[in-house]
């Protein structure tokens, strides 16, 4: 009894600050969610009004379908081209693997603002801009994203990789395998729970995409890139609605718990189907 409290009492101070910093602001941003507070004004109690407002938003409606569809493009860019690149780098050896491994996290470390920067100035030397094209915008911030911030997937692959005994391959060569059997059957079996952390990485990186947009086409053209998360933000701090953009992002958030939910329990069932 005397190691538990005393257990306790070294868990009190961190368990003290996550509640205070973590759960007191959540709290108060779904009672903010059920109030009409402007963030100038004192917002009056509105119960599940904003909820309500939400179920009949045709720009929700919409929007949400052009985060999906976002989504489509970005999550497999995401999952597969990060692991093309790693396969390539994992055969680089001496100072050229060391330069392609800084080249690629290169864009993650710089950050967003920098590489859109850099990104709308090259285009711009193209005959015509795929950023103002509605049928070509959310591609485009697909692949830019997916370069932007493929540097993480990249050196999670790598360590999964190193991680292959390479006597695995020699047997599986003598065994009469190629390149792509030695995929199929040891690199991909060994590389499956990186995959599954990369999707679910990438997934929740999509549905709330919002620099990109912030800094590359403003919702535009139109509103063709309007994403969920640049909803909120334009209805929290253009249009003065924080209680229905508080709403807004705990619908956003209980979705993307569902959807990763969904997806684990996916990958489970493809695994013991594996089994």
């Amino acid at each position: 009894m005397a190691q538990r409290l005393y257990g306790l009492s070294l868990a009190l101070p961190s368990t003290l600050l996550v509640g205070v910093f973590a759960l007191v602001p959540v709290a108060a941003s779904f009672y903010l969610s059920l109030t009409s507070w402007s963030g100038l004004a004192r917002g009056e109690f509105v119960g599940l009004a904003n909820y309500q407002a939400l179920l009949q938003d045709e720009r929700f409606h919409r929007y949400l379908r052009q985060t999906l569809a976002y989504a489509l493009f970005a999550v497999p860019l995401g999952v597969f081209f990060p692991l093309g690149v790693a396969l390539a780098l994992h055969n680089l050896r001496g100072l050229w693997a060391a330069f392609f491994r800084v080249v690629f996290y290169l864009p993650l470390v710089t950050g967003v603002v920098a590489t859109a920067l850099l990104v709308q100035a090259l285009i711009g030397l193209l005959p015509w801009n795929p950023l103002n094209r509605p049928e070509t915008v959310l591609p485009t911030l697909a692949l830019f994203s997916t370069w932007q911030g493929m540097g993480s997937a990249v050196l999670l692959y790598l360590a999964g990789l190193s991680r292959v005994p390479r006597e695995v391959y020699e047997a599986a060569a003598v065994d009469g395998a190629g390149p792509w059997q030695a995929f199929r059957f040891v690199t991909l079996p060994a590389l499956l729970p990186i995959v599954s952390l990369v999707a679910v990485l990438s997934t929740i990186a999509s549905l709330q995409l919002f620099e990109a947009v912030l800094f590359m086409t403003r919702g535009g053209p139109g509103d063709a890139s309007f994403t969920l998360a640049y909803y909120i933000y334009t209805s929290a701090f253009r249009y003065f609605r924080m209680g229905y953009a508080t709403a807004l992002a705990w619908v956003l958030a209980g979705g993307l718990f569902v959807l990763v939910w969904l997806q684990r329990r996916l990958e489970r069932r493809l695994a013991d189907a594996e089994a």
